[in-house]
């Protein structure tokens, strides 16, 4: 009886190692299929984040994003459920989809925000000496959008319908066109300016904010701002599809500087763009908001 366990035993312990080495193999051979992708570094020795977007490879430099890159399949921020804390997310490669991620522009001059460089400091003076006097702020909160399933939308057409059409249903008014254009853009005041409930100019602009938009020369959409109206501080949220690439950008700033708006798209169209990398990785320009 004594014999027959041992030899039990022995024939156990032989099946896990057996096992065991079966398993070591197969993880050998998955490591060996899926190789550790080629990542760009910045002299601060920080990697960069990388992924697909808008349909190509980029390589996005670690002291510009804010927070996180998000890519597609992972859980919202406070998604505690069970399904999102089981996920686990596919291996970070150029041809992994990006949802989304945002950086801080700077209006006045195109520049983007990269922790420990200059920019970094002009932002935490900025912060420090303008908004306490109550100066214009020139950096923008911007948010990239990765437009990855053809059924998205492509222009702002139907959200512009749909929001007038609420306006006049819930807040019972009108927009109306303005005769004149500002900066190129058409322009849109609520109620023409005058709250219909007091017959006066509005005090309130959360329901009335401005619209501006940008049509292409197909009757496109593909530039929508509301800014507010009234208040000592005004902001806009702008939101654009970049022309060369399919990608949704949301940004806001303040109002004083819509002026800015073209060269606002244009320059954040050429960061994008700056981003983009070769299938492995290697760069094909110098990286915006990457510093020698």
């Amino acid at each position: 009886m004594r014999n027959l366990l041992i030899s039990y035993a022995k024939a156990v312990c032989l099946t896990g190692l057996l096992l065991l080495a079966g398993c070591s193999d197969k993880d050998k051979d998955k490591a060996k299929q899926q190789p550790v992708p080629f990542i760009n570094q910045d002299r601060f020795g920080r990697y960069d984040s990388i992924g697909n977007l808008g349909g190509k490879p980029v390589s996005i430099p670690g002291g510009v994003v804010l927070h996180w890159v998000r890519y597609i399949g992972d859980p919202g921020d406070f998604d505690a459920s069970r399904k999102a804390q089981k996920y686990k997310r596919p291996p970070i490669t150029y041809q992994l989809p990006i949802e989304s991620f945002g950086f801080m522009y700077r209006l006045t001059d195109g520049a983007v925000l990269s922790k420990k460089e200059k920019t970094d400091i002009d932002f935490m003076h900025d912060n420090k000496t303008l908004i306490p006097r109550g100066e214009p702020f020139p950096w923008g909160h911007t948010i990239v959008y990765n437009l990855y399933k053809t059924s998205m939308p492509t222009d702002f057409n139907k959200a512009f319908e749909e929001n007038l059409q609420l306006t006049r249903k819930i807040d019972k008014f009108e927009y109306f066109e303005q005769s004149e254009k500002k900066y190129g853009l058409t322009y849109f005041k609520a109620n023409n300016g005058i709250d219909p409930f007091t017959n006066q100019p509005w005090q309130d602009d959360i329901s009335s904010p401005d619209i501006f938009i940008y049509k292409n020369l197909k009757g496109k959409i593909k530039t929508y701002i509301q800014c507010d109206c009234i208040g000592q501080v005004q902001f806009c949220k702008h939101r654009f599809y970049l022309k060369s690439l399919p990608i949704l950008i949301y940004i806001s700033y303040n109002r004083n500087y819509l002026s800015f708006w073209e060269q606002t798209e244009k320059n954040i169209d050429y960061i994008l763009n700056s981003w983009v990398v070769s299938n492995d990785g290697r760069l094909i320009k110098k990286q915006a908001g990457k510093f020698n």
